[in-house]
């Protein structure tokens, strides 16, 4: 007895050396998070073409939970734990039945970064992170919707940074059957950019690689976008952007022949902010995604990638065959409170039979059919209040009113199509 009780003591004194000696590597350790809690309600969100109306209302919660430590040498590293739900015991399935609601948890951080390797200067980020470039107009982190199991290497120097960025997307030796590395999909990019006080200017080539054989009958879909930001203040108070991306690849549908892809987008715009009581800015942009006929020859429906930008909380448009006008004035009542008006005005570039929302965005945006005979997608107007309760606490309330244009009337339904309206309450706590 007095052996065992000898042997467990050396042990604990071993362990309690071995976690002095690592702690000792660490320099500093930060905990943090946040918690975000929405409500939404929507009317006739998913029944524009239909005589039906429907309201829709739920609430989300999205919570997150950070550790990051800083080690010696300039290694960093960082792991984030979410977890994703709808608020409810049950929620009811597509059958109608109801059914346990357990919460999404995810790993959505988890990275080491070695910087100044060798004494240059150039970085190393490797493991699960957010990756954003610019304005986000191709590569967003917004709403930490969009991760990725990636190698990043980052060099600076004075106003100079090269990104070189490789990204797996799909991973098929993990599977049983008969595994393929040559079915695996990958992104890879490049991005350059310059920066000066008023002004940066970044250039850029994103790919897919996507080796899904053609006659497994697989769709594939592996573009490469090459593009250009700039962005200024020639005054204090006035800022302009602008970027243009050009696509080209190969893309094929399940059972037909490989296209190449031919599409653009752009987006542009300015703000201008006043020198007065409540500080108004108003701002305008233009974004454009090319579209292309189902019977063209090459793709030239534009692709997003991993766009994540709000262009109106209720229409929430894919950003592909589409025209969006956006005028936006807000105000500054006070250092604690935002008032924001926008206008949106959307056309498709070709008239094209297709779903305009997105999906992946907030709430999913308008999911109807367009006729394919119509450019006129509609318009929408947004007001939203934001109000910061404390530093650590902020709140948000959004209306959203889209009224459908042309190209979603139904023929032979003279009430079709009908007006969207959404709410959505925000809470946000971050520590």
């Amino acid at each position: 007895m007095m052996r065992k009780a000898l042997i467990a003591v050396l042990v604990l004194g071993m362990a309690v050396s071995l976690t002095t000696t690592v702690r000792a590597e660490v320099q500093n350790v930060r905990l943090g998070g946040d918690i975000r809690i929405r409500g939404y309600y929507a009317k006739n969100l998913n029944t524009v073409d239909s005589t039906e109306d429907k309201d829709d209302f739920y609430l989300r919660q999205l919570s997150r939970i950070s550790a990051e430590a800083d080690l010696t040498d300039q290694v960093w590293a960082v792991a984030t734990v979410e977890a994703d739900g709808v608020w409810g015991q049950q929620v009811v399935n597509n059958l109608g039945w109801k059914e346990a609601n357990d919460w999404d948890v995810d790993l959505a951080e988890a990275y080491i970064q070695l910087g100044e390797m060798y004494y240059s200067p150039i970085s190393l980020k490797l493991g699960r992170q957010y990756l954003n470039y610019g304005n986000g107009f191709l590569i967003s982190n917004r709403e930490w919707f969009y991760k990725f199991d990636a190698a990043r290497i980052v060099a600076e120097a004075d106003n100079w940074t090269i990104d070189l960025i490789y990204s797996r997307l799909v991973e098929s030796d993990t599977f049983n059957g008969d595994p393929d590395g040559g079915d695996d999909e990958d992104l890879f990019g490049l991005n350059l950019s310059y920066m000066e006080d008023l002004w940066t200017v970044e250039g850029y080539v994103f790919g897919i690689r996507d080796a899904w054989e053609e006659d497994a009958g697989d769709a594939k879909n592996a573009p490469i976008a090459v593009g250009m930001r700039f962005d200024a203040s020639p005054l204090q108070s006035f800022d302009i952007w602008a970027e243009g991306v050009y696509e080209f690849g190969t893309y094929q549908e399940v059972g037909a022949d490989e296209m190449d892809y031919q599409a653009f987008g752009l987006d542009v715009g300015a703000v201008y902010v006043f020198d007065v009581a409540w500080e108004p800015a108003l701002s305008v942009a233009y974004t454009f995604a090319s579209g292309g006929k189902a019977d063209e020859d090459d793709q030239k429906n534009f692709y997003p990638f991993y766009n994540y930008n709000y262009y109106g909380y209720a229409y929430s448009p894919y950003l592909s065959n589409i025209g969006i006008l956006n005028a936006q004035l807000s105000f500054l009542p006070s250092e604690d409170v935002t008032l924001i008006g926008s206008f949106y005005y959307y056309t498709q570039a070709e008239e094209l039979a297709m779903q305009m929302g997105d999906p992946n965005q907030d709430n999913g945006g308008v999911m109807a059919m367009t006729n394919g005979d119509e450019k006129d997608l509609g318009m929408e107007f947004d007001a939203i209040i934001e109000y910061d309760y404390t530093e650590d606490v902020s709140g948000q309330l959004i209306g959203a009113w889209f009224k459908p244009g042309d190209a979603y009337e139904v023929a032979g339904n003279d009430n079709s199509p009908d007006d969207v309206f959404e709410l959505r309450a925000e809470v946000f706590l971050s520590f």
